[in-house]
């Protein structure tokens, strides 16, 4: 999650374009996953959680990835980045917590647990930019293979998990390393190619239809895609487990390109200017999100509508929320932390 993208970058308005879909998909996930928690979910609601989590939090890694300056061996450590992100998780802990407490509700605060509160990202970004800097000076494509082996076998430890955020950094290190090795004005004029949006529609189509037709596949990828679990939870394919995540990478990697292809490199207004705000919207909108479910709202427009028409509003309030915490005023305090880190 770049706030601030080199600025030769940040002139192609395809990423802005990327940065803004992505986090709009990580508060509709979001907002699907507290449904199904805490209804089960519909069909509806579980193929959309499937789709949006397949893809989400790899594209936002990549694209992270992909803003990172190139470093060699005269590069210095960037602690400014590490400092800011890891100031950013630990303020956003506490204030969910807080917040949780001033709702009555049971504290999921833990020192080494970074399920809570969603701030593991943050401790990730800052362990993935550490991790680029140590090797910095070895073959990006070794260490990405390497990181690749290691993401399909670590389901098999069952140590692994929310302590410290460890199983999803393995996990989604790939996703981070590939942006890193690619340069973004390839990128763009490969996304840009013809032959590539018209296969992409395929790719798109087959791949939705694939989530909402086949409603077992749910099952058995929904906590693959979640990147948290051990293969343990697959039960009797547990022993296939380093299998069904290489197909997990296969799938996040083909759709996310697949869609990021057919994103326009073009000015779209709001659209452009929120995806450069992603940084204070995924600081923000989980409280939002908390909110509106400790005031009911969630189970008031269900039972009013109905299950599928709520689905579909549920929707848009993630799309008006994203759109609120873009605005000037939720620049704090992510804007001032990640001064912070740039003055120490």
């Amino acid at each position: 999650m770049i706030q601030n993208a080199e600025n030769k970058a940040s002139r192609i308005y395809l990423f802005d374009n990327i940065k803004f879909l992505a986090i709009l998909l990580v508060v509709i996930g979001h907002a699907i996953n507290f449904l199904t928690e805490t209804d089960n979910g519909n069909m509806l609601e579980k193929s959309l959680f499937l789709t949006i989590y397949s893809i989400h939090m790899p594209l936002f890694i990549f694209i992270s990835g992909l803003f990172l300056k190139p470093m060699d061996k005269s590069t210095k450590f960037p602690k400014q980045k590490v400092i800011s992100y890891i100031l950013i998780g630990i303020v956003l802990r506490i204030m969910m917590s807080v917040l949780r407490l001033i709702l009555g509700k049971e504290i999921s605060y833990s020192l080494f647990d970074m399920y809570d509160s969603f701030a593991w990202f943050m401790w990730a970004m800052a362990v993935f930019i550490t991790i680029m800097w140590i090797f910095r000076d070895y073959n990006t494509k070794i260490i990405f293979l390497l990181s690749l082996l290691i993401g399909c076998m670590a389901g098999y430890d069952k140590f692994l998990g929310d302590k410290l955020a460890l199983m999803r950094i393995v996990v989604f290190l790939p996703f981070f390393i590939a942006g890193y090795m690619i340069k973004p004005e390839l990128l763009a004029d490969l996304l840009s190619k013809t032959w590539l949006k018209i296969v992409s529609i395929f790719v798109v189509v087959g791949f939705v239809a694939l989530f909402f037709i086949n409603t077992d596949i749910y099952q058995y990828l929904r906590p693959i895609f979640t990147g948290r679990n051990s293969f343990e939870v697959l039960e009797e394919c547990e022993s296939f487990g380093g299998l069904i995540r290489l197909l997990c990478y296969a799938i996040s990697s083909l759709f996310g390109l697949a869609v990021m292809s057919l994103i326009p490199n073009k000015n779209l207004g709001i659209i452009t200017k929120t995806g450069t705000k992603t940084l204070q919207i995924y600081f923000w909108h989980q409280a939002i999100l908390l909110l509106l479910s400790y005031f009911g709202v969630y189970g008031l427009i269900s039972s009013v509508t109905g299950d599928t028409i709520a689905t579909a509003v549920y929707i848009l309030i993630a799309v008006a929320v994203t759109f609120v915490c873009s605005l000037p005023i939720f620049s704090f305090p992510t804007k001032q932390l990640l001064s912070f880190g740039k003055h120490n």
